[in-house]
């Protein structure tokens, strides 16, 4: 069993030249269906910080005519390549006509980076699914970087909130997310164990998976609890926010997390505090299978 060991507060970032996705990317959405366009709505990625090859912010979608709508969404992502890959995880606004089946996608972006007259494009495909689980229609994403060429696109209601919002930093719970610790694993089946990391003073916490909650009001103490946790194969990069729910009788909130996916063993040293929430990106990269023999 291969280990390794992480400290929240010594992780090196990834290492090479990686191509800069941050800032405001604006353009539309579409989805033909048997030859018949059943979906076009407008669509933003602002991508507000990016760290190397991972990249988090807000997706903004919305419609005017013929029946308007509105969504905004949290994301995070993963550039390979030029290439980027986005998994919208929560919606965090939602404003759809109350008389229609219509309901607002979770959305799994494959987006590639390509420059057309000085201007940097993003476009590819994307599918998802309700918070219903239903499937949405998959279709295709069409972006362009924005400049002062192309701001009048943007409706102002939406470019405030956007201005504003990138003076901000993101948030869980109205805390802080620190900066994420990243986690390659192989399998889709990890296994993740707390306890607390000197001695029990208290501590609870709760874990969330991509915005959801996962474990809820957890008390840490030495002897480890276990929980098991299945991935989305089809998702390359996987969010685990630990959120701690009180202070324990000495601050911060420490603990220390294994996590296990059967072939690596990671462990992390854990601190929250009421202000700041720690973070863990796992990212899934099964290892190519060998060819028979």
């Amino acid at each position: 069993m291969k280990y390794s060991l992480i400290l929240l507060l010594l992780l090196a970032p990834f290492s090479g030249f990686t191509q800069d996705f941050k800032g405001v990317w604006l353009g539309y959405m579409d989805t033909d269906l048997q030859h018949i366009r059943t979906l076009n709505v407008n669509y933003i990625l602002h991508v507000k910080e990016q760290d190397n090859n991972i990249v988090n912010g807000k997706a903004y979608i919305y419609r005017d005519n013929p029946l308007r709508a509105e969504g905004i969404l949290d994301f995070i992502g993963v550039i390979n390549k030029g290439n980027l890959r986005i998994n919208e995880l929560k919606i965090l606004h939602s404003k759809i006509p109350s008389d229609t089946a219509r309901f607002l996608c979770i959305k799994d972006l494959k987006l590639n980076l390509s420059k057309e007259e000085g201007i940097d494009n993003l476009t590819g495909t994307f599918t998802g699914a309700g918070e219903n689980s239903l499937p949405c229609y998959p279709g295709n994403v069409y972006l362009q970087r924005f400049t002062d060429a192309n701001k009048q696109n943007i409706p102002q209601n939406y470019l405030t909130n956007i201005l504003l919002d990138a003076r901000d930093p993101n948030v869980f719970l109205q805390t802080k997310l620190a900066r994420p610790i990243v986690i390659e694993i192989t399998e889709n089946v990890v296994r993740l164990e707390i306890k607390d990391y000197l001695r029990e003073d208290g501590d609870i916490i709760s874990v969330y998976h991509n915005r959801r909650p996962f474990i809820r009001n957890q008390l840490i103490v030495n002897k480890p609890t276990n929980h098991t946790l299945r991935l989305n194969r089809n998702q390359e990069l996987h969010e685990i926010i630990l959120y701690a729910e009180n202070l324990g009788k000495i601050p911060p909130n420490t603990s220390n997390l294994r996590i296990y996916d059967g072939v690596k063993e990671h462990q992390v040293l854990i601190r929250s505090t009421k202000e700041v929430s720690a973070v863990v990106y796992l990212r899934y990269a099964p290892e190519p299978k060998s060819p028979p023999q």
